[in-house]
């Protein structure tokens, strides 16, 4: 028992002990997991924070983040688990007295696979970032606009001197995305510790903003409220200087200090939709806008949304419209593109329709992203004044007039408080400046008149304006007006429909303020009743419409106060003048002649606007001066036959001006000083645009609101009137100004404190702009100028001259002189360094100017001197004097005789002065500029090529040098390296230039980059004559190159080149123009001209890259050059869509591929090519020397043109010509060609071709042409709608099957060289779809005569032009096949009759063809005499024909017989058939109800056109339908009829008679034309009318034919005026040598309505 006990103690003493140890290794393995957990905890909350401010940052989480997170995510939770059981004891045993051994072997197991896993991920979770920007905005901010932006902001945030910054723009234009880039940008370069960034919202929650901030700051709040909380992040980030905090989305003024957040111890960056909210109220120091993007940038960012999905062709030209209607703004670019990624044609078709027409009711999701964020600004605006101004914005075009918005406003009374128009003006600035600082508009910018709407905005606008019953139809929405019900309830309606042609008769809309209807320059017909239901109108816009009246009706329209009836053709608007509440009238560029004197009785108006009317010849008198409330006068480029004062009573005079006394605006052109009157004064101009004198061009219209352009023969006609003006002066132009020598000292003492454009020309008197010698100018001189130009100065010496105030010129910014002969600079060097806002400086034609800037006698030498820091673009043009832009001590003209040693040669450019630094250039032309006297005796001297040195051209993106003779190198080949951002690269026209770069040292191998210009997109070299290279190096690559012109350089060999050693060797093998040295790999188009020297183009083995992107090959005028493409080179050019070759005289082939190796296996290589066009290649004998079948395809050819090749024997092989199936076009003119398609061997089977897609075939003068393809085959051409043959004579154009297969195989075998027709028609249609037909020459038909398979072929056939002396069987045959002929034309046949009777009708008088003929026109047919023969039965042939057009048909006897009826004839033209006595009989004219034009032109032998047959004479003939009636140089002709008979021209309203001098009458018979507008007569015809109740007196009448006069004769009211017209000529002189004095015979001169045109 014992020893049974002391085995048990042993055994409880083993296992107790064990027990012991594993639960001290157990709790040990827990406390270490436990350790490790909290480790992860803390890398993994690091890094979700840093996902956290990624996410808020818009950036895209990096995958391997993603998958550590989850990672560790499970190995927590594995961990808790653990942790979970030991709280709760499950890893005891039941008694709880020992650990379950088994249980605690299997938890630690796990604890250390744990505790190994967190090791693992505490090793990777330590990444260098967690995140990356998304593909959109990689691209987007690289766009040059937003770059200019980053860089600005960067530039900011790095300015210690700026704390608050501000970006604002419209809703969906980038902003967040911008300033996401300026953060990443800012961590790259350290310039701050953290960043953090929170999003305010239109609704700011203050304690969310300040969790945000701490949360990215890892700061942990221990307040609950927000001043507390406030505090805590004030400390936070005080307590780090170097802290960017970002306050996304601000929508109304935030109190920084109530989150936190200190103005001086942090940078902060805003961002706003509006510039007011970031400049007025949070104080910002910079502010950047975010405009939308350009067309090209948008573009960019749609084809990268949009992914593959463009690839497909059909699709890109939709995509492209749609990419459109985004106008640029990428938050619409993202969210469409990325909506219609891999969807279907008819979705992306339902998008752009959606989009342009959105429905206010059924939104789609798309629309709704993009809408929402626009709705939101609109409901943030303040007033409901400005929601309604915006609203009415929106009724507007996308451009918008401001004077438009001032008539409409000021019409509506949109503002109560305003009496005049001053304040309304001043009130729209306000609101248009208002909704600007919100971007719901946009500055325009081409012009300050003017102001946009973005397109999405202006569909958000018209939404929001259907729910306030405003109405419009936009561009494309159909013309559907409102119902009944909406159109009662409407107060606005805008018709800007495209196809708008009527109104309704009636629009009952009792609520209606305003209506405009855009008429796009069609004739409308306004119903009297028009407008009686809108009796509340208040304004009424009617542009582009033909209104010959305006409706009675509008006299109803009591309430308008506005009327506009702006680019539109008016006759009689006397009406307007009962309109007597009417306060502004517009007829802005209006055709009208004369202003009605009606308007002298609207007493209350105040704005008169007849600019641009160009054909206003009368005001009459009195009518200016009525109109005593006119604040706002508008006639500039419009009326300028002013009367003198005193001397007629017949026109305004410039005198009524003195009873406005209100005015405050006036813009005028005064052609002659004269009419000025005396005493004339402008007290309360405003603005004022004057133009005195014929010099200055009407539509070069100033923008300044006060300008003066004066030609005034000399100062004395300075009236006080226009001096006074002088003092607030804005834009001034002045021309000759006699007895003035200075401006400043003669004009204004005061130095034009005012003045921003300045124009001085053709003045030969003047020595300087400003003379201060002997005097004190206290004020500086034109403080505000930004505009200076002078033009035609011949006497001018100085601009200024004496000292002056050094603030003078400060702001300008534009410099243009021209034609200045004694100038011999422009500014002095104190002066020139004052001019820091400078952007624009140009002197062209300045014949010994020496310098641009002239430094002082006795200034100090500056170095590295910044002069002009703001120019962007400098022109130098022809200046041959010019040695230096700084004139210095040490830039004076070199001795002839100086010697310069070596070792003191430079590269300079003499002109532009090394001192000089132009930072920010970024165009330079220099054209015409020539150093001869410091190349004079200096042969070998380097400088004369020029060094742009480094600094000074950083910016540059534009240099265009032309004409410099005596350049032998452009640049070196440092500056080269310099030029980061040159994109234009322009030589032209330089003599002896020898290289472009020209390396510094050529002991150096790798002097010159391996990628040179990375920013150039085109380079141009033309005519440079002795240009032997592009540079010397080796691997250059010009990286974003896009175009390139090589032209006229006949020496260039090779683009880039290496020399053998130091020295150039002279090769004697061929030099490629581009080998392995250069590579161009994003070259879209090359063009190479006239290299009359060049052999190769490419060598075969080319950089890797180069040429892959080529698109557009043109090789024109290279005499020397064999071929385009040799051997292997074709697999090169992948992207190569279009190639064009022309006057090559040595070109033998375009494919070189003799030396293709075809034994090497591989797969075919398939040539995007699908345009070639080749012209004038008199030696090429083949376009492809080989058959490639197998190696290459060109299925993707679409067009295939080949002009005056006449070695070419034939055109491609049949291998190629198997593939064709997507060509379209086919073109062979002029050429030697023998067959189209070539084959090597004759097969045993006939070749089938088909060209599934052709639509155009034309074979032109193709004299050696005998087979389509040589041996028996067959051609398809299912969609083919146009084929011409014309001169290919030696081949039979159509057929049917000549003989069997079988009999034609056999034949085939003895003779291979079988002629077969062009086409050969089967029982398979071969024309399904032909409607244009062209044959010409001396062609065969004999096969087909009645060849029922040749009908079936052309079946569709509308159009014939047949120009052969063809046989008349042949002719008839072919005819009778023509069963949809709607176009008929014929020239050079030899037949007497074009349609016999007897072969074109059966027994019942039948016509068998032509039934669907409308147009038929014969030209130039010697032997034909009539169109069918007399004697024969009524015809209906004809009865369809609309046009009839014969010409050149001299032995034409009868146009038709009496039989024919011409019931739908509209057009009737006779040119050159001296053969016709008369045109028609009477009992045809009758038929002619339809006929609206008739033409009768050189027809030596009529005597009448309609001729008479015997019938009552009571009977009448009606022209019902005809306008225009024209009888011109017909010698014999006495009268239009020689009967009785009565002639009615209802619809007439232009008649011409010129050089009938045997017509005396027109008809003998009564005649009525009621609605004739125009007689035109030369001056020697001598007839009148003789009808009195025309109600012309003969003599007058006949006095207006001779004068070329239009004579309306309906109305006796208008003839009072024609009668006065005439009476005053009349009386004048009798004798014509007066009248022929002014008008010359044919004049078209017109009276119209009784106005004078």
């Amino acid at each position: 028992m014992d020893i049974v006990i002391s085995i048990a103690a042993e055994i409880v003493k083993c296992l107790f002990g064990q027990c012991l140890s594993h639960s001290f290794l157990y709790c040990n393995d827990i406390q270490n997991m436990k350790k490790k957990v909290k480790m992860l905890h803390a890398a993994r909350d690091k890094v979700q924070n840093s996902v956290d401010a990624a996410i808020r940052s818009a950036e895209e989480i990096e995958i391997e983040v993603y998958k550590w997170l989850e990672k560790v995510d499970v190995t927590l939770e594995e961990a808790k688990e653990i942790l979970e059981d030991e709280e709760n004891g499950n890893t005891r045993s039941s008694g709880g007295a020992c650990l379950n051994l088994k249980q605690c072997h299997q938890q630690r197991k796990k604890a250390k696979k744990i505790v190994q896993d967190i090791n693992d991920a505490l090793k990777t979770g330590n990444f260098d970032t967690v995140s990356h920007r998304p593909a959109s905005h990689a691209i987007y901010v690289t766009f040059e606009s937003r770059m200019s932006t980053v860089k600005g902001l960067m530039e900011a945030l790095r300015d210690t001197s700026i704390n608050v910054i501000g970006v604002w723009g419209m809703p969906g234009a980038g902003k967040t995305t911008i300033v996401n880039e300026v953060v990443w940008q800012a961590k790259e370069e350290k310039l701050f510790d953290e960043v953090a960034i929170a999003t305010v919202m239109q609704r700011p929650d203050l304690r969310r903003i300040q969790g945000e901030i701490a949360d990215m700051l890892n700061l942990k709040f221990d307040v609950e409220f927000e001043p507390g909380r406030a505090n805590q992040l004030r400390d936070r980030l005080k307590r780090n200087k170097k802290v960017l905090v970002i306050l996304d989305d601000i929508w109304n003024k935030l109190d920084l200090e109530a989150i936190g957040i200190p103005c001086n111890g942090c940078k902060i960056l805003l961002t706003s939709r509006d510039r007011d909210i970031l400049s007025c109220k949070m104080n910002t120091q910079k502010n950047f806008e975010l405009d939308v993007l350009s067309p090209d940038e948008a573009w960019s960012l749609f084809e990268k949304m949009a992914g593959d999905s463009l690839k497909d062709p059909n699709l890109r030209s939709i995509a492209t419209q749609v990419a459109e209607v985004c106008a640029g703004l990428p938050l619409a670019i993202v969210t469409v593109a990325t909506a219609l990624k891999n969807k279907s044609l008819f979705e992306w078709e339902d998008a752009l329709q959606q989009l342009r027409r959105p429905s206010p009711v059924h939104l789609t999701g798309m629309q709704a992203a993009i809408y929402s964020k626009i709705e939101l600004s609109y409901k943030h605006l303040g007033s409901p004044m400005l929601k309604s101004f915006f609203l009415l914005c929106g009724q507007t075009n996308s451009t918008i007039y401001y004077r438009d918005l001032l008539e409409y406003c000021f019409g509506l009374c949109l503002f109560p408080s305003v009496c005049t128009l001053e304040e309304a003006r001043n009130k729209v600035y306000t609101l248009v400046r208002n909704l600007k600082d919100s971007c719901l508009l946009l500055e325009d910018p081409h012009t300050r008149d003017y102001v946009r709407m973005h397109d999405l905005v202006r569909d958000v606008a018209i939404l929001i304006a259907k729910d306030e019953n405003m109405f419009m139809m936009r561009d494309d929405d159909p013309v559907k007006w409102p119902d009944e019900d909406e159109l009662k309830m409407c107060t606005s309606i805008s018709v800007y429909a495209r196809d708008i042609h009527e109104l309704p008769d009636r629009l009952v809309c009792p609520k209606l303020k305003m209506l405009y209807v855009d008429g796009r320059d069609r004739d409308f017909e306004i119903s009297d009743t028009f407008f009686k239901g809108m009796r509340e109108l208040k304004v009424l816009d009617l542009t582009r419409m033909r209104l010959s009246s305006l409706p009675s009706s509008i006299n109803l329209l009591t309430n308008l106060q506005t009327l506009c009836l702006d680019q539109c053709v008016l006759k009689d608007i006397a009406v307007i003048g009962e309109l007597k509440n009417l306060e502004i009238l517009s007829l802005f560029s209006s055709i009208f002649t004369q202003l009605p004197k009606e308007i002298g009785l609207l007493a209350r108006l105040r704005l008169l606007d007849f600019s641009e009317c160009i054909k206003l010849e009368v005001i009459p008198p009195n009518v200016l001066s009525n109109l005593k409330q006119l604040e706002e006068l508008y006639v500039c480029d419009s009326f300028t036959q002013w009367e003198l004062e005193g001397v007629n009573n017949e026109r305004a005079s410039l005198a009524e001006l003195k009873h406005l006394s209100l005015l405050t605006t006036l813009e005028v052109n005064i052609p002659d000083a004269n009419m000025l009157p005396k005493n004339l004064f402008f007290n309360k101009l405003k603005r004022y645009k004057i133009f005195i004198g014929d010099v200055w061009d009407q539509f070069d219209k100033p923008e300044s609101s006060r300008a003066l352009k004066l030609k005034l023969n000399s100062s004395f006609e300075l009236e006080q009137g226009i001096t006074m003006l002088l003092s607030g002066i804005e834009d001034l132009c002045l021309d000759e100004l006699k007895g003035v020598k200075s401006i400043i000292s003669e004009l204004d003492s005061k130095g034009f404190q005012q003045l921003k454009h300045l124009h001085v020309q053709n003045n030969s008197e003047m020595k300087y702009i400003i003379y201060s010698k002997g005097l004190v100018i206290a004020d500086v001189a034109f403080p505000v100028l930004e505009i200076f130009s002078l033009k035609n100065m011949i006497k001018l010496e100085e601009i200024c001259h004496g000292q002056i105030p050094l603030a003078s010129f400060r702001n300008l910014s534009t410099v243009k002189v021209e034609h200045c002969e004694k100038l011999k600079f422009i500014f002095s060097l104190s002066i020139a360094k004052s001019l820091s806002q400078l952007q624009t400086l140009e002197i062209r034609e300045c014949s010994i100017m020496g310098a641009i800037v002239e430094k002082e006698e006795g200034g100090a030498e500056d170095r590295d001197m910044i002069l002009f820091p703001q120019l962007r673009h400098l022109v130098l043009h022809c200046l041959p004097k010019l040695m230096s832009f700084l004139s210095t001590q040490n830039s004076d003209i070199i001795d002839a005789g100086e010697v310069i040693p070596e070792s003191e040669l430079n590269f300079r450019l003499p002109i532009l002065h090394e001192q000089v630094v132009f930072p920010n250039l970024e165009t330079l032309e220099l054209s015409s500029i020539r150093s001869e006297q410091i190349l004079l005796h200096i042969q070998h001297r380097p400088s004369s090529s020029f060094k742009l040195t480094d600094p000074r051209f950083l910016n540059l993106r534009d240099l265009k040098v032309k004409g410099s003779g005596n350049l032998k190198y452009l640049l070196s080949s440092s500056t080269a390296t310099s030029m980061i951002q040159l994109k234009y690269l322009v030589i032209e026209d330089s003599k002896v230039m020898e290289e472009v770069l020209l390396r510094e040292d050529f002991g150096e191998e790798e002097i010159i980059p391996k990628e040179l210009f990375p920013r150039l997109e085109n380079l141009i070299l033309k005519d440079l004559p002795v240009l032997k290279r592009f540079c010397v190096g080796s691997n250059i690559k010009f990286s974003s190159l896009k175009v390139m012109l090589i032209e006229k350089c006949p020496k260039l060999e090779s683009f880039i080149f290496k020399p053998v050693s130091s020295e150039e060797v002279s090769h004697t093998t061929m030099q490629p123009l581009f080998n392995e040295k250069v590579a161009f790999p994003s070259l879209e188009t090359l063009t190479i001209m006239h290299m009359e020297n060049l052999k190769i183009i490419w060598h075969d083995q080319l950089a890797e890259d180069s040429f892959s992107k080529l698109q557009y090959l043109f090789v024109l005028y290279c005499e020397n050059l064999v071929n385009i493409f040799e051997s292997n080179m074709l697999t090169r050019f992948q992207s190569l869509e279009r190639l064009e070759v022309g006057y090559c005289g040595s070109l033998q082939e375009v494919f070189e591929l003799q030396r293709l190796d075809v034994r090497e296996s591989h797969a075919v290589t398939a040539i995007p090519l699908k345009i070639l066009v080749l012209r004038c290649l008199p030696k090429m004998k083949q376009v492809w020397n080989k058959d490639f079948q197998g190696i290459f395809s060109f299925q993707n050819l679409q067009l295939i043109s080949v002009w005056e090749c006449e070695s070419l024997k034939s055109l491609f092989p049949a291998s190629m010509a198997r593939c064709l199936m997507q060509l379209e076009d086919l073109r062979i003119e002029d050429c030697g060609v023998e067959e189209i398609v070539s084959r090597e061997e004759i097969a045993k089977v006939a070749a089938r071709f088909v060209f599934p897609k052709v639509t155009l075939l034309v074979l032109r003068k193709l004299p050696k042409l005998k087979w389509f393809c040589r041996g028996l085959h067959t051609s398809k051409w299912p969609l083919l709608k146009e084929l011409e043959v014309h001169a290919c004579d030696q081949i039979e154009i159509f057929a049917s099957k000549i003989l069997n297969f079988q009999e034609t195989v056999e034949q085939s075998q003895l003779e291979a060289s079988i002629q077969q027709p062009l086409f050969l028609v089967e029982e398979d249609t071969l024309f399904p779809n032909l409607e244009v037909l062209t044959l010409s020459g001396d062609f065969k038909m004999k096969e087909m005569q009645c060849d029922q398979l040749l009908e079936e072929s052309l079946y569709k056939l509308k159009d014939l032009f047949i120009a052969s002396y063809l046989a008349v069987s042949d002719w008839i045959n072919f005819l009778k096949r023509l069963h949809s002929l709607e176009r008929l034309f014929v020239r050079l046949t030899s037949w007497e009759e074009i349609f016999p009777y007897e072969e074109l009708f059966d027994q019942e008088n039948n016509a068998i063809i032509l039934a669907q003929l409308r147009e038929l026109e014969l030209y130039e047919l010697p032997t034909l005499t009539h169109l069918w023969k007399e004697d024969t039965q009524p015809s209906p042939i004809l009865y369809n024909l609309e046009n009839l057009i014969v010409s050149f048909c001299d032995n034409l006897k009868i146009l038709v017989p009496s039989s024919i009826s011409f019931q739908n004839l509209t057009n009737l033209e006779i040119l050159k058939c001296h053969g016709l006595i008369n045109l028609v009989t009477s009992s045809t004219a009758k038929s002619l109800e339809q006929l609206k034009k008739m033409s009768i032109s050189e027809c030596e032998r009529i005597t009448e056109v309609v001729v008479g047959e015997g019938g009552e004479v009571s009977e009448v003939i009606t022209f019902t339908q005809l306008i225009y009636l024209k009888l011109d140089s017909l010698p014999n002709l006495a009268s239009f009829c020689s009967e009785s008979y009565s002639f009615n021209f209802p619809s007439l309203e232009e008649v011409i008679v010129r050089q009938c001098p045997r017509m005396k009458t027109f008809s003998h018979g009564p005649r009525g034309t009621p609605k004739l507008e125009r007689v035109q007569a030369a001056q020697e015809d001598e007839w009148h009318w003789k009808n009195s109740k025309d109600g012309v007196h003969p003599n007058y009448a006949a006095a207006g034919m001779r004068l070329g006069i239009v004579v309306c004769a309906s109305n006796w009211w208008v003839m009072r005026t024609i009668t006065r017209t005439l009476e005053l000529l009349w009386y004048k002189s009798l004798a014509s040598s007066v009248f022929s004095a002014q008008v010359l015979p044919g004049s078209s001169e017109s009276i119209r309505g009784g106005k004078i045109l």
